[in-house]
């Protein structure tokens, strides 16, 4: 009984994301945009992915690559604010955090796929 529970609980922890992505966007976007506001599903679905990336990683591998993704992701920000400085001659904060926000769901959502795809390979053999 214990395998099958450690099995549901992997593959929600696998396919929430997906499932939050397909069913709940269009409801929160309009929620927010109700509000006036510009927050996206995606955007409050960052600090889940960043501890699954830490989970999965930690079962995967033994060890956590959280850090090194956190490295990963400072420098991102200083390309990206370096890039703007350089393209516009001048650096937004508005325009700055969301774009750099957006990047880091994109890139959170790679390497948590990556992680599950490693964490089925590792399963299996």
């Amino acid at each position: 009984m214990e395998a099958t529970t450690f099995t549901i609980v992997m593959i929600i922890l696998y396919l929430l994301p997906l499932l939050l992505l397909v069913l709940f966007n269009k409801s929160v976007n309009r929620h927010f945009r109700r509000q006036n506001k510009s927050i996206k599903l995606p955007d409050l679905m960052v600090p889940y992915l960043l501890l699954g990336i830490h989970i999965l990683s930690s079962l995967t591998f033994g060890q956590s690559i959280f850090p090194y993704f956190l490295i990963f992701i400072l420098g991102l920000g200083m390309f990206i604010v370096m890039a703007l400085a350089y393209k516009k001659g001048e650096i937004i904060y508005g325009r700055f955090w969301k774009t750099y926000w957006r990047f880091i769901f994109l890139f959170s959502i790679l390497t948590y796929y990556f992680l599950v795809g490693a964490n089925i390979f590792t399963q299996f053999t």
